[in-house]
């Protein structure tokens, strides 16, 4: 008994330490996806995130596939008309804590803070691999890069142009480009540590 006693408890302390300090790659998920979060409630609350002006997401009607509520969507009639207290407002609280803890998260594991991973992106090697396949990671970076570029661009194309910023066929062509694009990153990544430790 004591043996699972002592067991739970390290299982416990190894959970309370995972969700104090996430790990680098969780936490730039959750930033991630609390800005995203965060901008799509702005633009639902202020002109519709379905149609301009006109249709709005009804968050729980949306995420639980009408288990919540009923309808996804509804008339957008101006802010104070169409704000769902219980749905805009947990919406946008989602959004906000994943930003604050993956904020957090980021502030803890990487070096310099939150202010260094902020310089780390802006001298990220993604970058000079849109234009050479020299630099770190070769040509898998490069497709990186180029899937991420594309996956992002046309997400924001997409919602610019048709205002369609909830519609299933422009995250079901965003998610793989995101996803081949993090992926290959990644792989490019433990393809030069590999290649580093192969040369040590």
């Amino acid at each position: 008994m004591g043996d699972d006693d002592s067991g739970e408890a390290g299982e416990l302390q190894m959970i309370s330490d995972w969700l104090k300090s996430p790990g680098k790659g969780f936490s730039q998920l959750l930033f991630g996806l609390g800005v995203w979060g965060i901008a799509l409630g702005i633009i639902n609350l202020v002109w519709g995130a379905v149609v301009m002006g006109k249709r709005k997401v009804i968050w729980a009607g949306w995420l639980t596939m009408g288990k919540l509520w009923d309808e996804p969507y509804t008339d957008f009639e101006g802010i104070s008309a169409s704000f769902r207290p219980y749905s805009d407002t947990v919406f946008m609280a989602m959004g906000v804590v994943a930003l604050l803890w993956g904020a957090h998260g980021i502030n803890q594991r990487f070096e310099g803070g939150f202010r260094g991973w902020l310089r780390g992106l802006a001298s990220d090697s993604i970058w000079t691999s849109l234009v050479s396949s020299e630099g770190k990671g070769g040509w898998t970076m490069t497709f990186s890069a180029w899937c991420l570029l594309a996956g992002f661009g046309f997400y924001l194309w997409w919602g610019l142009a048709y205002w369609g910023w909830v519609d299933i066929g422009v995250y079901a062509v965003t998610a793989p480009l995101l996803a081949f694009g993090f992926g290959l990153r990644y792989a490019a990544y433990a393809e030069a540590a590999e290649s580093a430790d192969a040369s040590d």
